[in-house]
């Protein structure tokens, strides 16, 4: 029974005698009942639904759980009402799943992540179920690489690979995860190597989960597998600075720094440098120099720009009189020549000897040029105006921020001594509650605190 596992459970059978079967001797025939005959007996039960691949899953996983149970409660084998290494017992909890899951449509936790109906990042109990290595090797340069493990993980109803990072690895290599062991882990990611969620049973060697140590933890025993209701809490002191994303900690403020800022500075190259950190104090006085240089800036452009309205329309009027009040817009439009005339004018002494050879006609059209463009600049002006100020001022890249000094906020077995600093960005734009100050936080205060999903 303890060498049995789930990769093993397919070559297992149950031995019986057929009543029905006789040889010539005049013995009863010895029958082997393992997972095809399992496959036949609920066919025979109306169960038309089950395949050979679902029932050689599920026989594994039965049969690996039944031989815990048995090595757990060696006893109960004596009784046939307690008795669970049976045939009768496995082809019961095969109906229960049928039934469960083909029948009433409750799938598992892992077939839901797989076909990505439910996020691989909801807090889930597992239970490992193998462990793989890798092959040593040597790099290029002589440097020998050690073995990495893959596990292999069930909800108690599928199986999938999960890929480790390297404080889970050392955990493996110190056997403290074993095959086994449950642990929680939240803030998991599927990678596949199909475009198209597909079936788990399907997809073992296409798919797997990535957890990291740091949103990891060994589960009791008895835990219940499968997703799991609330949050899966780490604490400071099981933190790895290789552990990877953390996914929620529930920490007590315990000092709260002021208000600082950091200013990201952009040169001409598109390199980012940053300026800081800042003071309340030092951050007022860098905000307000930069905004009266803005107002110097804006108020330049505003000058230029009533000064370029007011030459056109000191042409349009002369081209007006030199037009006449007789003179009269043809049914063909304005003349071919018109847009050039008016980007001569941007000359200064081109524009006199311009605006005094002109024929009547020209002069006309060409005021009326003047007229509309110069409408359709004060109408584009704000928006053109902000991007030359922009230009010329470039808009500041600031950042608020608040160090927190925190601890944990409930311990399972060790005493919350630790403590660390937490950097709450964008601060000025945080408000806990109605009423409140933007970026208040006092000591005691207590916080669960999530990575997004």
């Amino acid at each position: 029974m303890n060498q049995l596992n789930p990769n093993l459970a397919i070559y297992y059978s149950f031995h019986t005698s057929s009543s029905s079967a006789i040889t010539n001797s005049g013995d009863r025939l010895e029958m082997h009942l393992g997972s095809s005959a399992a496959l036949e007996e609920l066919l025979q039960r109306g169960c038309s639904f089950a395949t050979k691949p679902w029932v050689d899953n599920h026989w594994c996983l039965i049969l690996w759980k039944l031989a815990g149970m048995v090595a757990l409660e060696p006893e109960s084998e004596h009784s046939p009402v307690t008795k669970r290494w049976c045939w009768s017992e496995v082809i019961r909890q095969l109906l229960y799943r049928y039934e469960r899951e083909l029948n009433s449509g409750r799938r598992p936790a892992l077939r839901l992540i797989v076909t990505q109906d439910a996020p691989a990042a909801y807090p889930i109990v597992l239970c490992i179920s193998g462990i793989s290595w890798s092959e040593a090797s040597i790099t290029d340069d002589g440097i020998p690489v050690e073995p990495h493990p893959e596990l292999e993980v069930t909800d108690g109803w599928y199986r999938l690979r999960a890929q480790v990072d390297a404080p889970l690895a050392r955990a493996i290599r110190r056997g403290i995860i074993s095959i086994g062991r449950k642990i929680g882990v939240a803030g998991a990611r599927l990678s596949s190597e199909r475009k198209e969620p597909a079936e788990i049973l399907e997809s073992y060697n296409s798919s797997k989960l990535i957890i990291s140590g740091n949103s990891s933890h060994l589960a009791p025993w008895h835990a219940k597998l499968g997703f799991r209701a609330g949050a899966c809490i780490s604490t400071l002191h099981s933190l790895t600075a290789d552990g990877g994303v953390v996914a929620a900690m529930d920490l007590v403020v315990i000092k709260a720094y002021p208000v600082a800022f950091l200013e990201f500075l952009e040169d001409e190259n598109g390199k980012k440098t940053r300026e800081g950190p800042r003071s309340e104090a030092d951050e007022s006085v860098a905000n307000e120099r930069w905004r009266k240089r803005r107002e110097v800036e804006a108020s330049k452009l505003h000058s230029e720009l009533d000064a370029r309205v007011r030459k056109y329309e000191g042409y349009a009027e002369r081209l007006e009189q030199r037009a006449g009040p007789h003179f009269r817009f043809g049914p063909d439009g304005p003349p071919d020549h018109i847009e050039r005339l008016y980007d001569d004018l941007e000359e200064p002494s081109h524009a006199s000897r311009l605006l005094g050879r002109l024929s009547q006609d020209d002069a006309g059209w060409l005021a009326k040029h003047i007229r509309n463009t110069i409408d359709k600049e004060r109408d584009s002006a704000a928006d053109g105006m902000e991007l030359l100020l922009n230009d010329a001022c470039p808009p500041r890249d600031v950042r608020s921020f608040r160090i927190l000094v925190v601890q944990d906020a409930r311990t399972c077995r060790r005493p919350s001594h630790r403590t660390a600093q937490l950097t709450v960005w964008d601060v000025l734009n945080l408000s806990l509650s109605e009423g409140t100050t933007p970026g208040t936080f006092t000591v005691g205060q207590r916080f669960l605190v999530c990575v997004p999903q």
